[in-house]
């Protein structure tokens, strides 16, 4: 039994891991870093690739989603990405990394609104402002409005992750047959 709940952790704790490094390498590295990173998001769909697959159109609405509000900002001139007027290839993999993480290691938040939207206000600007630091895109308004709009944004994503997403029943448990 212990050596089941083990196995359930790690199934939630390497995918939250290896999307660490997935993000660095894109903001960091962004186009320089992109196949590798790519190749990385597919070892994240390969890794939960059972839990991924019954999730799948849930994770490819919020992928899109994310995307949307992506575009939106730049649209609105909120955000600007180094060296395009678009979104770049290597966001569209961070979106596709974050999603197969998402809905693999944090399933725990499917129903619990108010948490993931708290957690999509803190931790969505944050990553943003770690983002610009690192070179991966500039702010165009001020500084404080772009928290509050990545905030407010990132809130509604979240919220339509808990919705979408389904928890996995039994995440210690080793499936070892299909069916």
């Amino acid at each position: 039994m212990q050596t089941l709940i083990q196995l359930g952790l790690l199934r939630r704790i390497i995918p939250f891991f290896l999307f660490d490094i997935v993000w660095f390498l894109a903001v960091w590295g962004r186009d320089a870093y992109v196949l590798i990173n790519t190749v990385l998001v597919l070892c994240l769909f390969l890794f939960n690739g059972r839990q991924l697959v019954a999730q799948a159109k849930p994770l490819i609405l919020f992928v899109l989603f994310g995307l949307g509000a992506e575009l939106l900002f730049v649209m609105f001139h909120v955000i600007r990405f180094t060296q395009t007027d678009f979104l770049p290839f290597w966001l569209v993999v961070l979106w596709l990394g974050f999603s197969a993480t998402a809905f693999s290691s944090m399933d725990w938040l499917a129903g619990r609104y108010v948490l993931a939207a708290l957690l999509g206000a803190v931790f969505g600007p944050v990553t943003y402002l770690a983002g610009v630091r690192f070179g991966a895109a500039q702010i165009q308004i001020s500084e404080p409005h772009m928290i509050f709009f990545y905030a407010v944004a990132w809130s509604v994503l979240m919220l339509v992750f808990a919705r979408l997403v389904k928890q996995d029943p039994h995440p210690a448990m080793v499936r070892s047959h299909d069916g």
